[in-house]
């Protein structure tokens, strides 16, 4: 089954909740964004993110998909590639536009002084979405349709009369497990003193392979790596083109050594310098050692303490001033019954899909969400019961919150989650 599952969403809403959100007075859940914001996305923003071309190709496909289908595949190029692991369904783009929304309402919300951060709690994800298919020389779009954390910085730093923020310097920091190609490619394919984009994954030349212009690049980069495979994206975040990108790749595995080194000895400095007015964090929990992806090893308190250390930068530039936005993310376990099917093994080992413990995520879970997982996935997603994707989305909430307390204005944190 897809790593990418809709159960991803209540969980992370569970996450929150479980932070104190929509229980405590200063730390509201907000469930809905309005339609005035669907229509600046549609209207306004998604064009100055995405080709035309490519918006084009996506609504086409979702429009095509009977009403009752899931998992069809839509970034397929023209020769059929590079759609196997971005796949939907008839509601596919309007979730995606309805993540853009939210997050443009969270940066509404943060610059108008009714709150000091929020969490966007959206899918899919979309730091990988760029402004065509497969930016960077990506194999595929990695699950991702449109890019909410870019449009929010677009939306940020357009000038008022054109109808944004009118904010000169918006920062993305991008803690996911891979390098967010997307987000590079719309904000910074030149040199553009509004924006800096700084991103820890994992990767690197002695990884991922260095350019060699006589050589064919037939490197397949996957979501998750393979032997003798490099790391998807790929090269791209290897290295940082301009003044404007700060790469960071971390190695085959992202260890808390190797990324507290990092956010200490060049994120901190780097985003200082910048001295942003707004810092958006594309949060990807996916370097979690628990997640199925298989290459992370930081716990949910480590999410917390690179939460924390964020929000630490963002006091002395930005007056705290954060938003946060969902993006990968796998560790949750199986949460309806696996199908019966021939193939399990024999049920008299304890081995079987009868005797997979499910998470419970109570009314958070909507009755006719399914989770369809295959028995060898559901076996990887088992050890989440212990931690997993849902105890980050806490930590991360949990620390955003607590960074809002500290500070010495009257202003609300707002977890929002749509």
């Amino acid at each position: 089954g897809s790593f990418e599952r809709a159960v991803r969403l209540p969980a992370a809403i569970r996450g929150a909740k479980l932070a104190g959100a929509g229980s405590r007075p200063d730390l509201r859940l907000i469930t809905k964004v309005e339609d005035s914001y669907m229509t600046i996305v549609e209207d306004r923003i998604l064009p100055m993110a995405h080709k035309s071309s490519y918006l084009k190709r996506i609504k086409t496909k979702v429009s095509n998909i009977p009403q009752d289908a899931k998992g069809v595949p839509l970034t397929d190029d023209s020769d059929g590639e590079g759609g196997e692991d971005t796949t939907g369904s008839r509601g596919s783009f309007t979730a995606a536009v309805t993540g853009v929304a939210a997050a443009l309402k969270g940066v509404d919300m943060i610059i108008g002084g009714k709150c000091l951060n929020a969490f966007c709690a959206v899918r899919p994800p979309g730091h990988h979405a760029g402004r065509e298919l497969k930016p960077m020389n990506a194999i595929s779009n990695g699950f991702c349709l449109l890019n909410a954390a870019a449009c929010a910085a677009l939306y940020a730093a357009t000038p008022r009369s054109q109808g944004g923020l009118g904010l000169k310097r918006v920062c993305v920091i991008d803690i996911d497990l891979h390098h967010g190609n997307g987000t590079q490619d719309i904000l910074c394919s030149t040199h553009d003193p509004r924006f800096f984009y700084v991103s820890t994954h994992a990767g690197g030349p002695h990884i991922n392979g260095y350019e060699d212009d006589n050589s064919d690049d037939g490197l397949r980069r996957n979501l998750n790596m393979n032997k003798n495979e490099g790391i998807y994206p790929g090269r791209c975040g290897d290295t940082s083109p301009h003044p404007g990108v700060l790469n960071v790749p971390l190695g085959k595995k992202v260890t808390p050594s190797s990324l507290g080194t990092a956010l200490v000895t060049q994120v901190t400095p780097a985003v200082e310098r910048f001295d942003p007015e707004l810092i958006i964090i594309s949060a990807g929990f996916d370097a979690h050692i628990n997640d199925p992806l298989g290459m992370g090893g930081l716990s949910s308190d480590d999410f917390g303490t690179v939460t924390k250390v964020i929000c630490q930068m963002a006091m002395k530039s930005c007056s705290g001033r954060v938003l946060s936005i969902l993006e990968g993310g796998y560790g949750v376990p199986c949460c309806r019954p696996l199908a019966r099917d021939l193939f399990l093994p024999d049920k008299n080992n304890g081995n079987t899909a009868s005797s997979m413990k499910l998470l419970d995520l109570g009314k958070d879970l909507p009755d006719n969400m399914e989770d369809n997982v295959d028995f060898l996935l559901a076996k990887k997603l088992d050890r989440c019961h212990q931690e997993g994707f849902l105890e980050c989305v806490k930590e991360h909430v949990r620390n955003l919150s607590n960074h809002a307390d500290c500070d010495s204005s009257s202003r609300k944190s707002s977890s929002k989650a749509k």
